[in-house]
């Protein structure tokens, strides 16, 4: 996988890797050194800029972006490697940046934690000299050391002080006035019929500019820049990564003639002795997780990007065809970052006019601890389309006449995976919120409070329908597993008397059973039909002629049973579908037709049609030892089917 990710990178535009990405929350401070008439330098304690960032700020200012790219070439890899230790508190490591937390100063909870703490922890304003100690380190030539003691000083005298109480005091006043100009606004606006959208359009605005200078959280950062070139921001940013970046300098090699330095991996943490996929399969060296430090640099932009968002997700990284790399990014591009996998690979498949393949496939996620690669796996083949020629595809009929604000729905004509991922899998694992289907986070049965039998689904087969579908290991569902997750679908709308959806997943059923019946390729939806023709022979004039089924004895039972439940005078008519269950309990035939029996007697009273009475008396004569359960399909679609009992007079 290494060496994959290290390609991707190679291919990937600069401009990509802080695509994304947005600054520090908290205040960002830049400041000038200056030199007076007797040449002596100092940071300039009048001359400085500032602009407080929030995640709730509409936008990011050019000042900002500017920040976000210093910061980003002055951070550490984690608090284990920053120049701070064992205190952790400054979080940049760069003789050009200091970056810290309001917590840390007078009044801040870290601040007063140390002075309770029994061991007297050192303040952060008595540790700056070790920080930049530890920063000039980064310096190839001594002379930048002395020239940059200034900004040392700066810290190590509290000047910073002096500029973090002139821009409070400047906060205060700009707040206050802000205030006042957002109540004679609200005043204004009570007296006259100024429209309350324009109103609420300026207060919006004034709401934003409050955020600009609003009071510094405990959480928020502080952080100094001083203005200097960006590039010398990475050269001494690249002085630390080119040391830090390996797990530890245990196991490093000398530098080759190419200047490339060999040592054991630090991405994502350890020597990855869990997580054989992250091992350097190529490498010949002793320690099979040691990469150089370009290699290093590269795996760190790129756990750097994930958090993002610009990538999609899932991932492939083309193993052989590099081209298709480039054009991947240039497809992302060209969406302004909004293209997901399945877009992606559509835009591939169609203008090569094959199947792609030869690819691993990363799935990652952003947890409260931070980031999580959940799956990772090598793809010789995607099958995109589920037919060979333009007109092959799917159809999902609508059998049971399903209708959409008394609208009849018409077929559904399936060509893709994806497409099949949307209209036949997800609806059979979906919670009641009917979002996305999470393949990968912690099991959570939010939504699927009324929804047992479909977590139960969820929880055993979304890993089986992720790899169906996103890497097409189309030997994972067959018929058993359809099965399963239909009618547990089924049983929970049942339930919650949610008849409609139980009309949606019989015609799931009978127009996609044979697309994973790998040994029997009999398409269901002829059963349908067969089952109906049965019933119109049985209830007719004459009579049956043929010998009948247990699937024959079922699918009139379902109608039976429905037409003597509708005779209740409840208006909801989804009430008799909630009482179904008791009849999907039962196994044995003999208790059956007693369940049938006991809800007829109920209504007795009623008027029945004689096509009743004739599939009613073939029902309850009829016998078998068949275990019902095995002929739950039956049952339900003489349920949901166009009821042929009724009389048409």
């Amino acid at each position: 996988m290494i060496k994959e990710i290290v390609n991707f990178m190679e291919v990937l535009p600069d401009e990509f890797k802080t695509m994304g990405s947005l600054p520090k929350e908290g205040l960002h401070i830049l400041v000038h050194q200056r030199v007076n008439a007797d040449q002596i330098v100092s940071i300039d304690l009048d001359d400085f800029q500032y602009e407080l960032y929030s995640k709730k700020d509409t936008e990011v200012s050019a000042y900002l972006e500017g920040c976000k790219l210093r910061h980003q070439n002055a951070w550490c890899i984690n608090t284990n490697k920053c120049f701070d230790l064992p205190i952790k508190a400054i979080h940049s490591c760069s003789p050009f940046v200091v970056a810290f937390k309001r917590e840390h100063l007078k009044g801040g909870g870290k601040y007063q934690a140390n002075e309770k703490d029994k061991n007297k922890k050192k303040q952060i304003y008595e540790r700056f000299d070790l920080y930049f100690e530890k920063a000039f380190q980064l310096f190839e030539q001594e002379e930048n050391t002395f020239k940059h003691e200034v900004f040392k000083y700066f810290f190590a005298k509290n000047q910073f002080s002096f500029v973090l109480d002139k821009i409070e005091k400047e906060f205060a006043a700009q707040k206050e006035e802000l205030l006042l100009k957002q109540l004679r606004i609200k005043e204004a606006a009570q007296e006259t019929k100024e429209s309350k959208d324009q109103v609420k359009i300026v207060l919006k605005e004034l709401d934003q500019q409050l955020l600009k200078v609003r009071e510094l959280t405990d959480g928020d950062y502080i952080i100094f820049y001083l203005d200097l070139p960006i590039e010398d921001y990475k050269k001494a940013h690249k002085k630390y990564l080119d040391d830090k970046l390996f797990n530890t300098d245990k196991y490093n090699t000398a530098p080759d003639d190419e200047g490339l330095i060999y040592g054991t991996s630090n991405f994502m943490n350890g020597f990855n002795s869990n997580m054989p996929f992250l091992l350097h399969q190529t490498a010949s060296f002793d320690i099979s997780g040691r990469i150089s430090n370009i290699e290093a640099k590269q795996l760190y932009d790129f756990a750097g990007l994930l958090p993002n968002k610009v990538l999609p997700n899932p991932l492939p990284l083309f193993v052989y065809e590099n081209e298709l790399n480039e054009e991947m990014i240039g497809l992302m591009r060209e969406s302004g970052f909004k293209y997901g996998y399945q877009e992606i690979v559509q835009k591939i498949v169609d203008h090569h006019q094959r199947d792609i393949g030869n690819y691993y496939l990363l799935f990652w996620q952003n947890t409260k601890d931070g980031l999580v690669f959940r799956d990772f796996d090598f793809v010789s083949r995607f099958e995109y389309k589920l037919g060979n020629r333009e007109d092959n595809g799917l159809k999902i009929d609508n059998f049971f006449d399903v209708s959409d604000e008394k609208v009849k729905r018409s077929y559904i004509l399936i060509k893709d995976i994806f497409h099949l991922e949307s209209v036949v899998l997800k609806p059979l694992l979906e919670n009641k919120y009917k979002n996305r289907i999470d393949y990968f986070s912690d099991l959570d049965e939010k939504g699927y409070e009324e929804l047992p039998y479909t977590f139960q689904s969820y929880s055993k087969f979304r890993k089986t329908v992720y790899d169906y579908v996103y890497k097409s290991q189309r030997h994972l569902i067959d018929a058993s597993v359809f099965y399963e997750m239909v009618f547990n679908a089924i049983k929970d709308n049942i339930k919650n008397g949610y008849g409609k959806g139980v009309k949606e997943k019989l015609n799931i059923w009978y127009s996609a059973q044979h697309y994973f019946n790998q040994k029997n390729k009999t398409y269901m939806g002829n059963k349908l039909k067969e089952y109906q023709d049965f019933v119109e022979e049985l209830i007719s004039d004459t009579g049956l002629e043929r010998e009948a089924t247990d699937s024959h004895f079922a699918f009139t039972a379902g109608m039976v049973i429905i037409y003597i439940l509708n005779q209740s005078k409840r208006e909801d008519k989804n009430y008799s579908y909630s009482l179904l269950e008791p009849y999907l309990q039962q196994s044995r035939c003999l208790e059956f037709k007693k369940a049938i029996t006991n809800d007829f007697a109920r209504y007795k009273h009623e008027r029945f049609s004689k096509k009743f009475e004739r599939a009613a008396a073939f029902v309850l004569s009829y016998e078998t030892n068949t275990d019902l359960k095995k002929l739950l399909p039956e049952i339900l679609s003489g349920v949901f089917a166009n009821n042929q009992l009724y009389s048409s007079k």
